[in-house]
């Protein structure tokens, strides 16, 4: 019942600004990210992200995957290979510490992606949203957790708030849309929920 009452949507006024700022969504099965420009007059992130965090060049990319979750899973589960049911168990019924995964990358890599357009001042509630996740060091400076990559282009950085089975990385996407005024489920827990009621 609970579920059920969480899909009602909220932001029902919401329209898709047709010349606005696109991003894009993605809730898989398995994770959510929110993919953003790189640079935009509202925020560059290329000026937030040091590329020495990153293993590889990440000069070349137009967009920025972000997505938050439970820092055991993140940091101990590089494949499918390394996956623990002990982290399982603990990320969905233990409160559990959370980190930041930052990939430079294209949407054309995603083909599950979904398209919206949101205007200045929505964008700019998505990414003060996206900016309050991150812990930060005594000068305001980001976290990043060194030594851990899944990739040449990405890396992970310390987070505020705790995972467990009702606040998971598909509810982190959720409420920073909803933060934006974009129409989605009051709750979106589970896997594609964030994604239910954007526009096609």
């Amino acid at each position: 019942m609970i579920i059920v009452v969480g899909l009602f949507p909220v932001n029902n006024d919401f329209t898709a600004s047709p010349e606005g700022v696109e991003i894009f969504v993605v809730s898989t099965e398995v994770h959510a990210d929110l993919i953003v420009p790189v640079s935009h007059e509202i925020v560059d992130w290329s000026e937030k992200f040091d590329p020495a965090w990153f293993p590889g060049d990440i000069s070349r990319y137009s967009h920025v995957a972000i997505g938050w979750g439970d820092r055991g899973f993140f940091l101990n589960t590089r494949t499918w290979a390394d996956l623990k049911l002990s982290t399982v168990i603990n990320a969905l019924f233990w409160p559990s510490r959370t980190c930041l995964h930052v990939d430079f990358t294209q949407p054309e890599y995603y083909t599950n992606a979904v398209s919206v357009k949101l205007s200045r001042e929505q964008y700019r509630e998505l990414t003060q949203f996206i900016k309050s996740t991150f812990q930060r060091d005594q000068q305001g400076q980001v976290i990043p957790i060194s030594g851990y990559s899944y990739s040449q282009t990405d890396t992970f950085f310390e987070a505020h708030g705790n995972y467990h089975l009702f606040n998971t990385c598909n509810s982190w996407v959720g409420l920073a849309l909803r933060k934006a005024g974009v129409r989605t489920p009051w709750q979106s827990t589970l896997p594609h929920t964030p994604t239910l009621y954007l526009p096609d």
